[in-house]
């Protein structure tokens, strides 16, 4: 976010906003803030897939009993309809956060929107 902030307080919209007059504060919440956070709101929603990868990770060397710890005993005791169920809840659990975080992408950026009215 630091380095992305940087870029962004470097262009020419943010100039022009302080030439304006703008508070710094203002320059920073309303024209750079906003689109810094886009590429690190999109990197989040990618990095939910090593999030569940860690979970499993976690739960099977500390023996806590959750989805990673029954995909192990599922895998060790060659349950396939059980595999398969697990990682259709996983696939569609990064699907949906994939999809939200596309959302909330139109809502942060009113470039999105502008373009797909046209």
């Amino acid at each position: 976010m630091r380095n992305n902030m940087l870029t962004v307080l470097g262009d020419d919209y943010v100039k022009f906003a302080r030439a304006k007059g703008l508070r710094d504060r203002t320059v920073a919440y309303h024209y750079a803030a906003r689109n810094a956070i886009l590429p690190v709101f999109s990197q989040l929603a990618l990095a939910l897939g090593f999030v569940v990868g860690g979970q499993v990770f976690i739960e099977i060397v500390f023996s806590y009993p959750g989805i990673g710890y029954l995909l192990l005993q599922a895998v060790e005791n060659e349950d396939y309809p059980l595999m398969q169920g697990i990682f259709l809840i996983l696939t569609v659990t990064l699907l949906v956060a994939s999809f939200l975080a596309d959302v909330l992408y139109v809502f942060l950026d009113p470039r999105i929107r502008m373009e797909s009215a046209k």
